[in-house]
């Protein structure tokens, strides 16, 4: 952090949020609101202001576990090195009765004038990189309990073996301050559990910080009796894994079993290990509660303007890019994308410099060749491709939409929700598809039209072809960029031309490489065959199948099982004549000013 204060290339901006975010890779407008620090640059860290304060505070850093001053530094490490005045604390601002450390400051450093401030930066790409907090275990089985006042936090005890905490290092009971003769860890407390309000996922650090406390406290007190409650103790690489080990060697029990507490901290548990179901109880002097880690990107995904996942963490672009958003220019580095230890956030925190450092090394961007274009004459301004799109890259001003460029993926979604044929994508027009339809379709009979999205279904099509796997040659194959490029349209024109049986594949559920774009396809196709069945047409004429690119097998068995189904030529042709009757549709024009 010092580093980065220094370095002549990086401007650091402290006790700053960002309320605003707009525009697009290389021109985006970052609103920021600078709350005061009440200490201006001429700060010589001196100290004499924090000795002549006299207001004291719940110190969060210490987890509420100290007190603090109301003008105080947030932590030894902070940077810049100066003081910061707490405006809700100091009694100033409530009763203007103090003004002790201005009048005290010999380098004039206290202004107690500054107000909030906003500021608008205009920079070419975003890394969201927010952190987490600690899941609060308060009344979760009765381990919060004010019963039980040594039982403590996986972050409390860190406060409390770190030099600078609120015991200056020394492990005690907080009941009697006296050091503990026993210590028990309890694993997954609030994780990896489906009850509401708790954490469904493994929070990954909880295993790895307790095996490290564990070594910590074995060193210093070698005869300290320490058991972990776990199920089943979590490591990656082997560094984790070797200090597990060695943690069992120093004499630390493991126990995979999740207890239940009672009063004077007696911990009532099963050990598997002796193959029965008998209850065992034992005391402990201080019993540590490993707590999980919560998402903090609700906030930061509103204003960057991406999604969330199911989890509440910021959603990554595919498994490809795991740093990189939907947005093109905005990456993200850390938890905010998933729990995830130091080692994992410095490696992310250096792909994402890595993908911006791309955006630095040209002039301009280079935009897809397939993106959404829009008919101003037939925009009616009615919203609904904005509410589609999920890569922020339509918005309505003025009564009329506006497509950003450097925002649009090309999938094709907005098509979908266009009822004005207002929205076409370079490449994939509407004509176009229906013309590689025309060609396809030009034989008909037992003809089979394949939509098949570019980047999973029609590589798994590709594939079956390399690895020479059979299918029929029936086969007419239609790409398009997504799934969602599909509109029921296509499929009623597909079948105006005689079409027997179509089939629409795309992505897997949750690997698409346009957020869940697939599952609009899932809902339309599901939809339409509904209709089919109420005109008496067989809906297993339509098929829905997903194939990744490895898939090729799956793709063949698909093509296949279309090909044992039978439809006669009576079917076809009143198919034909159903479909084959021009859609009204409601066209509307926009009245240009």
């Amino acid at each position: 952090m010092v580093d980065v204060g220094r370095h002549p290339n990086i401007e650091l901006l402290t006790m700053c949020e960002v309320v605003k975010v707009k525009g697009y890779v290389g021109s985006f407008e970052v609103t920021l609101r600078k709350h005061p620090r009440y200490v201006t640059e001429d700060c010589t860290f001196c100290g004499e202001c924090l000795e002549r304060c006299n207001v004291f505070t719940e110190d969060a850093f210490n987890v509420n576990r100290a007190l603090r001053k109301a003008i105080y530094t947030p932590f030894l490490q902070s940077v810049p090195r100066q003081y910061v005045i707490d405006d809700k604390v100091c009694i100033h601002f409530s009763e203007e009765a103090c003004q002790k450390c201005w009048e005290d400051c010999k380098k004039h450093a206290i202004d107690l004038s500054q107000t909030v401030e906003e500021e608008t930066v205009r920079i070419g790409a975003v890394i969201a990189s927010t952190g987490v907090k600690p899941y609060d275990p308060t009344g979760l089985y009765g381990y919060g309990d004010s019963r039980f006042p040594d039982v403590i936090t996986s972050m409390e005890l860190e406060r409390m073996m770190s030099p600078e905490g609120p015991t200056k290092g020394e492990i005690i009971r907080p009941s009697t301050r006296q050091a503990p003769g026993s210590v028990a860890f309890i694993q997954c407390v609030g994780s990896r559990s489906e009850k509401e309000g708790e954490l469904p996922y493994c929070s990954k650090l909880c295993c790895p910080n307790t095996i490290k406390n564990t070594l910590l406290l074995k060193d210093r007190f070698p005869e300290l009796e320490i058991c972990v409650f776990h199920n089943n103790i979590r490591t990656s690489g082997n560094r984790q894994e070797r200090m597990f080990l060695e943690a069992r060697k120093q004499g630390v029990v493991f126990i995979s079993s999740f207890p239940e507490m009672s009063q004077d901290h007696i911990l009532i548990f099963s050990d598997p290990l002796l193959g029965d179901e008998r209850l065992m109880k034992k005391q402990f002097d201080l019993v540590v509660l490993a707590i999980g880690i919560r998402p903090t990107a609700s906030e930061m995904s509103e204003l960057l303007g991406v999604p969330l996942g199911k989890r509440g963490f910021i959603k990554e672009d595919s498994q490809l890019a795991p740093t990189s958003t939907p947005t093109t220019g905005i990456y993200f580095a850390g938890a905010v994308g998933s729990p995830a230890d130091v080692k994992q956030c410095i490696e992310q925190a250096g792909s994402a410099a890595m993908q911006v450092s791309k955006h630095f090394q040209r002039d301009t961007a280079k935009l897809s060749p397939n993106i959404a274009k829009l008919d101003l004459e037939k925009c009616t301004g009615c919203g609904k491709c904005s509410n589609q799109c999920l890569f922020g890259a339509v918005r309505v001003e003025d009564k009329v939409a506006v497509i950003t460029g450097a925002a649009c993926r090309g999938c094709g979604n907005c098509i979908n929700a266009c009822e004005f044929d207002a929205i076409s994508i370079s490449n994939y027009g509407e004509e176009q598809l229906r013309a590689q339809l025309r060609a396809a379709l030009r034989e008909p009979e037992d003809k089979i039209v394949v939509f098949a999205c570019h980047w999973c279904s029609y590589a798994g099509a590709d594939f079956a072809g390399t690895s020479r796997l059979q299918y029929s040659p029936n086969v007419r194959i239609i790409k398009t960029m997504c799934s969602c490029r599909v509109t029921v349209d296509l499929i009623t024109y597909a079948f105006a031309l005689g079409a027997p049986k179509v089939m629409v594949s795309g992505c897997h559920p949750g690997d698409c490489h346009y957020l869940d774009n697939n599952m609009f396809t899932k809902r339309r196709v599901l939809k339409f065959k509904e209709e089919l069945a109420s005109k008496g047409i067989n809906p297993e004429r339509l098929m829905l199948k997903w194939v990744s690119a490895a898939e090729g097998q799956r793709f063949v068995r698909a093509v296949q099982e279309m090909e044992q189904l039978r439809v006669d030529e009576d079917e076809t042709e009143m198919t034909k004549m159903i479909f084959s009757e021009p859609k009204k549709r409601r066209l509307k024009k926009r009245v240009m000013k």
